[in-house]
């Protein structure tokens, strides 16, 4: 075995290979360069500020590192200490490393940091193919950008699309909501400020109430999306159900706009809260720094209270074309409905049933009191009709304004607990 040990500058810039015609190697700098023959291949140990390029038509991937072993004819080389590798805008750094020329690949299998614009990702192991800018990434992988990070078990990019692939337990935390969302995989599209979760997706958006306590929202669904364009919103389909501490829902899609506190939920949607439930066609869920202000339900509006904890048969029910309920310190404060409104009201004297009044007209407004009706309002085209207790007691589901329905299968807490202990 021979060694030759040599101060280079004139050398290593005419040490190129032409591999397979075009992948061309180049050293462009080293304090020292070894030559062995090693198992009867041709092996240069390039020691201090190695400087290594490769080129070829619309390409140039460019690398430093302390010390470096290449081989000259299976074209690789690996690489040690303060490595990096640099194409375009994408830059990879790790303690070792190994680039192989013929396939334009770098596999760094020690950890491995990635830049490229004002994100960073890092990983156990990193792959990436120079020619198909495309990088692949195992183990422990995070992903920070300036508002939000991310967490997976795998992660593919593809610089060219700028688009990523993430899989095995996904979790997205953006710091600006205080939102965190879970899945088995996500893509996002960096050039339209896309996201999508299409198995299993979750989110979680935890808060502080004024009494300290913690005011958390859920929401479960089939897919989930995210645009962080100049309208950012979290879209949630199929199968979606929401809960927060003062309030739940379901519906087949529900739309949170992050910056205007608003939550809108169409196809078949139904909100409770305490003991109230409204349905319509579709509703808007206001908040104002994410404390619940009003909820407006408007087509075949029907909100439906239980009037008797013991009369199970028993709910105050109003209909109307649109209804709004407002709240105040967690609390009903006000409920207006308007266009064909419709209220049944059962009424109670000394807290003894006393049968069910029902009234109409172009707008009824209720008035609360810690949460209990304490005046109603009826305007224009008023009708009204009261039925005596002897005559609807036993009957009182003939008497149910049309639309009405008591939905039971209401999303409860405990999905809230499962996720907090799946991904703690």
């Amino acid at each position: 075995m021979k060694s030759l040990s040599i101060a280079i500058i004139g050398l290593l810039g005419a040490s190129v290979l032409n591999a397979q015609g075009s992948r061309l190697i180049e050293v462009k700098s080293a304090d020292v360069l070894n030559v062995r023959t090693i198992n009867g291949q041709e092996v240069r140990e390039l020691i201090g500020n190695v400087h290594i390029i490769q080129s070829s038509p619309g390409e140039l991937v460019k690398i430093w590192c302390d010390s470096a072993l290449r081989y000259m004819e299976r074209n690789k080389i690996e690489l040690f200490g303060d490595v990096k590798l640099v194409r375009d805008s994408v830059t990879l750094t790790s303690d070792e490393g190994v680039y192989y020329g013929n396939e334009r690949r770098a596999e760094m299998s020690k950890g491995v940091r990635l830049t490229r614009g004002g994100s960073v990702l890092t990983s156990k192991f990193g792959e990436y193919f120079t020619e198909d800018k495309r990088a692949q990434f195992r183990g422990d992988v995070h992903v920070v950008d300036s508002t939000s990070s991310t967490w997976s078990d795998a992660l593919t990019y593809f610089e060219a699309d700028e688009k990523s692939i993430a899989v095995g337990n996904v979790r997205v935390y953006n710091s600006e909501n205080n939102l965190t969302v879970f899945g088995d995989s996500l893509i996002y599209f960096e050039r339209l400020k896309y996201t999508v979760l299409p198995r299993n997706p979750k989110m979680v958006q935890i808060d502080t109430s004024a009494s300290g306590a913690l005011d958390t929202m859920l929401v479960t669904s089939a897919l989930m999306e995210t645009y962080q364009d100049s309208v950012p919103r979290f879209i949630a389909r199929g199968e979606v159900a929401m809960v927060r501490t003062d309030l739940a829902a379901v519906c087949t899609e529900a739309t949170y706009f992050l910056k205007g506190d608003r939550i809108v939920l169409l196809g078949d949607p139904v909100v409770w809260h305490a003991e109230n439930q409204l349905t319509g066609d579709s509703v808007i869920i206001t908040t104002a720094g994410r404390k619940l202000q009003s909820v407006y339900v408007s087509g075949r509006a029907v909100a439906v209270s239980r009037a008797d904890s013991l009369l199970r048969q028993r709910y105050d029910q109003l209909t109307a074309r649109e209804i709004t309920m407002s709240f105040a310190g967690g609390k009903i404060a006000h409920i207006d409905a308007e266009r064909n409104a419709t209220s049944l009201y059962y009424l109670y004297d000394e807290g003894e049933p006393n049968g069910v009044n029902r009234s109409s007209g172009d707008r009824i407004t209720m008035e609360f009191q810690d949460g209990k009706i304490d005046q109603i309002k009826i305007v224009g085209g008023v009708e009204g009709k009261y039925f005596p207790e002897t005559v609807i007691a036993g009957r009182e589901p003939e008497y149910n304004l049309d639309g009405f329905r008591w939905i039971t299968d209401r999303p409860k807490r405990q999905h809230l607990e499962i996720v907090n202990a799946r991904y703690e």
